[in-house]
């Protein structure tokens, strides 16, 4: 099954909404829908999930139309769950009564609540109220709601933007594995970068209404990052642990060994940002007098920004480093050019991810 949108909505005081998008609802995966606050990246959600209707355009499942015209398919009908930024939770119900809510008269719901109160680990709560409840105990709540009728699709909008750190990076690999274990595919807003790379297969760039970029977390957002010429651009890649000494993690990225501060717990596949302030060149290789790594590079491109100058390289993975033009100068760098890159490793962000992620 493929849920095709192609919709249009229009705000007095916001941005037009014109975004087109395909999400494989036969097979698990996690999109991210990734983009500034105000984008309309919740607006889409909402008009996927028929809470709020399009001004044109149309969503359709394999052909079926959920939206077209004047014909709408009513929310309840779409089999979606919708897990709000906040949880939107019913105050006066029980933890056990606010999963149930979704399933109707089913009588098998008993049977179902009590699966999800286990597998979200809330056991011993259910007859707690939400006033009774922690944030990420709230969004355990929602989330089992979300899913307690077996939906098609799961929509999650900035779910764990109200947690503390810890909380969320718990709560995010809990999500992933509840999803994958159901094979039930989602669509997540989301506009913060840890997020989208831990959790996200494939990711929708959106900027003021429309979709305009796809592909890989990674990316897009490398690629985003040198568009913005931010100094603290990141090249992000996927990497494999394969070691653990003196808090350090030795990570192979193709047939490259990084080391890299290790954020702990257990987790053999990772996504890595590097700074590129954090990668200095050389143009002979020295022995590391610091928990730096020394990689072999060849200069891609030079991209001179006034004092500054952005150098591209390929390490076996696209690289960049960002110094200053009188240095560029000095090592007399050009395209082309065998070069030293140093790497920090305390430039490295590690984003543990699952291995199918």
């Amino acid at each position: 099954m493929k849920l095709t949108v192609d919709v249009q909505r229009q705000f007095a005081n916001g941005p037009l909404i014109q975004a087109a998008l395909e999400v494989d609802l036969d097979h698990f995966g996690i999109t991210m829908l990734f983009g500034p606050s105000g984008c309309g990246k919740t607006t889409l959600l909402r008009l996927i999930s028929g809470l709020e209707r399009p001004d044109g355009g149309q969503i359709s499942l394999d052909g079926t139309a959920w939206f077209r015209g004047s014909r709408e398919l009513p929310a309840h009908r779409r089999r979606v769950g919708y897990v709000f930024q906040e949880g939107a939770l019913f105050p006066h119900l029980s933890v056990a009564t606010n999963i149930a809510f979704g399933l109707g008269r089913d009588t098998a719901q008993s049977g179902r609540v009590a699966e999800l109160i286990r597998r979200v680990g809330l056991a011993g709560l259910e007859h707690r109220r939400p006033g009774e409840l922690s944030g990420g105990q709230k969004q355990r709540v929602a989330l089992a709601r979300a899913l307690a009728p077996k939906p098609r699709l799961v929509l999650l909008d900035e779910p764990f933007a109200s947690l503390d750190r810890p909380a969320a990076e718990q709560l995010r690999h809990e999500l992933r594995a509840m999803l994958k274990a159901d094979g039930i595919p989602a669509l997540l807003v989301t506009h913060d970068r840890a997020e989208a790379l831990s959790l996200g297969d494939r990711m929708l760039r959106m900027e003021a209404g429309r979709i305009v970029e796809e592909g890989r977390p990674e990316d897009v957002l490398t690629g985003l990052a040198a568009e913005l010429d931010n100094s603290g651009t990141e090249s992000v890649v996927r990497a494999r642990v394969v070691g653990r000494r003196e808090g350090l993690l030795c990570l192979e990225v193709g047939s490259v060994l990084l080391f890299a501060p290790d954020p702990g717990g257990d987790f053999s596949q990772a996504r890595l940002c590097i700074r590129s302030e954090g990668v200095a060149l050389e143009r002979l290789d020295t022995q590391p007098m610091s928990a730096r790594n020394h990689l072999s590079a060849r200069i891609v491109e030079l991209d001179v920004r006034g004092a500054l100058t952005r150098v591209r390289l390929d390490c076996g993975f696209p690289l960049e480093s960002l110094v200053t033009t009188w240095a560029c100068r000095d090592l007399n760098l050009c395209v082309g050019d065998s070069i030293t890159a140093l790497v920090k490793a305390t430039a490295i962000q590690v984003i543990p991810v699952d291995e199918d992620a």
